[in-house]
């Protein structure tokens, strides 16, 4: 049956002229003519021509009505709903993907607030509840502010928290703030947009919140600090080496557990926040981010930012056992660093400490090093 068909689909495809089935000499038509006898003739002789060099040659036929009389199944029609199908599942493959990758990637950059459980009377240190507008976009992004005691501080140290974080809840947060005020600095902790008690109507990991850490300054520059600092966690850290470059009054930065690159981290790694499988959904939801939502991750590049950072003194942090951010982060900024002929960066790596979790294998070694580092760059009591 195979043959008769192929044999018909060749003379249905290469001849063209008028004539009767019974004239045909191909293999595979006897075998069709006997397989449905009484069928000698399905066309009737409408008129000949002779083509050069050849005999008399029928018209061109159709298969299914010599192999498939009487309405039986049509193998053309058949092959074109199969087609058909296919396409149909495609699209609604696509759709179903599409739907569920905007869906994840809506409440990633919408995640539920984490509430704020503690503030920093639960260590006994005096502080303010401050707000303060965000450059370019003005949002009103509230914090509190921990003042040194006595009449001169050695600077000001911001705080800037990780995502899906705020102010209080990074396991150092607060252990740091005591830290730094008990060594004479002022202390600046502030929720990024749409995190914690901060209006917002997106987190973008990184982006935007640029912003608000450079409104977080500014607002420090107004209070009189001239010599700031920064310590982030996570995406704090990341916005921290993006803006480090970008203000003068920023002498030093500790960055606990950033990301090198946006891009490359959400390519590699964002099935760790969307627990689906990486392919189809991973590209879907970082094209639909930038398409639907307006957000590109490659925007946020420390790696890259780090080029206009100069000599600034910075403490990069980062654990061993970090699936989040996986620690060759860590090392790709570290080389970047070296790269410029950074005499005042430095790198420290904890063995089997987790994200953002080096204060909670070694406490003591972490405050030293980081109140050591702000002591070391932000000068001597009085220099604000």
């Amino acid at each position: 049956m195979v043959s008769t068909i192929a044999g018909l689909q060749a003379i249905a495809e290469g001849l063209e002229t008028t004539g009767e089935i019974e004239h045909l000499k191909t293999p595979g038509f006897d075998a069709a003519r006997e397989h449905f006898p009484g069928r000698r003739h399905v066309t009737e002789q409408r008129g000949r021509r002779r083509a050069p060099g050849c005999g008399i040659v029928p018209n061109r036929v159709s298969i299914a009505a010599i192999v498939l009389p009487h309405g039986g199944l049509r193998v053309g029609v058949r092959f074109r709903r199969i087609g058909l199908g296919l396409v149909v599942l495609a699209v609604l493959g696509a759709v179903g993907t599409g739907g569920v990758s905007l869906y994840v990637g809506w409440h990633l950059t919408h995640p539920a607030r984490r509430p704020i459980r503690r503030t920093p009377a639960a260590l006994g240190l005096p502080f303010h509840r401050i707000r303060f507008a965000s450059r370019v976009d003005h949002l009103r992004l509230r914090g509190w502010l921990l003042p040194a005691r006595g009449r001169h501080a050695r600077g000001l140290v911001i705080e800037a928290h990780g995502y899906k974080e705020n102010r209080d809840s990074e396991p150092p947060s607060l252990p740091v703030a005591a830290a730094l005020h008990r060594a004479g600095f002022t202390v600046l902790m502030f929720d990024f947009r749409d995190e914690g008690r901060s209006p917002g109507r997106e987190v973008t990991v990184g982006l935007y919140e640029q912003r608000d850490l450079l409104g977080a300054v500014d607002y420090a520059r107004k209070l009189g600090y001239r010599r700031i600092g920064i310590i982030g966690y996570s995406m704090g850290a990341s916005t921290a080496l993006e803006v480090a470059g970008t203000d003068p009054a920023v002498r030093a930065v500790v960055a606990d557990s950033p990301y090198a690159d946006l891009s490359r981290l959400l390519r590699n790694h964002l099935t760790f926040w969307s627990h689906l499988p990486a392919w189809p959904f991973t590209p879907e939801i970082i094209w639909e981010l930038r398409t639907f939502l307006g957000l590109h991750p490659g925007r946020a590049d420390p790696l890259h930012d780090l080029r206009h950072a100069g000599k600034l003194p910075i403490l990069l942090i980062a654990g061993t056992a970090d699936r989040t951010v996986p620690v060759r982060n860590s090392h790709w900024l570290y080389r970047e660093l070296e790269r410029e002929h950074d005499p005042n960066a430095k790198l420290w790596i904890v063995r089997g400490a987790k994200h953002v979790g080096a204060y909670l294998l070694r406490p003591k070694a972490y405050l030293h090093r980081v109140t050591g580092f702000f002591h070391k760059y932000l000068g001597r009591p009085g220099s604000n």
